[in-house]
C-alpha cells in the first residue's frame, strides 16, 4: 500500500526535529543507583529490611459474585491449604444456604443478603477452625 503525501506535508520537518534533539542525553531518564525504589518494597539481596509479614487469609483468597445459576457468591480458595470440608462447614453457617465446589479453586455459595466482606470473614474463620 503506497503512502499518499499531502501537499502541505514536509518530510524534512521530522529530520529537523531529530537534528534539534542532538545526542539526546538530556532526554534520557534520570536513574540513580541509590534509588530507594517504591515504599514497602525490598530490592533483591537486601538483607537489612525485614520480610513482609505473611497474609493470614487462611487459604480463602477472595470473594466475588457467582455467575453460576442459583448461587450468589463465589470464594476463590487455595486448595493446598484449605480442606474440602470447608464447603460443608459453610453450608452449616447461618449466612449460607448451600455451597458447591467448581473444580479445585472455586466454591460457589447461595447466601442471599450476605455481603462479600461478611462471607470472606466467615469463610476464613471456619477455614482456620477446621
Amino acid at each position: 500500500m503506497a503512502m499518499v503525501r499531502e501537499r502541505h506535508e514536509n518530510p524534512e520537518v521530522l529530520g529537523q526535529v531529530a537534528r534539534g534533539l542532538g545526542e539526546g542525553q538530556e532526554f534520557a531518564p534520570d536513574v540513580r543507583a541509590d534509588d530507594d525504589g517504591l515504599p514497602g518494597r525490598r530490592r533483591r539481596g537486601d538483607t537489612d529490611t525485614p520480610p513482609a509479614p505473611p497474609i493470614d487469609d487462611a487459604g480463602v483468597l477472595d470473594c466475588g459474585t457467582s455467575r453460576r445459576d442459583g448461587f450468589t457468591h463465589v470464594l476463590w480458595i487455595d486448595r493446598g491449604s484449605v480442606p474440602e470440608s470447608l464447603a460443608q462447614a459453610l453450608g452449616n453457617s447461618a449466612l449460607v444456604a448451600r455451597a458447591e465446589w467448581e473444580g479445585t479453586e472455586l466454591l460457589h455459595l447461595e447466601a442471599p443478603g450476605a455481603s462479600h466482606a461478611d462471607l470472606l470473614t466467615e469463610a476464613r474463620r471456619l477455614a482456620r477452625s477446621i
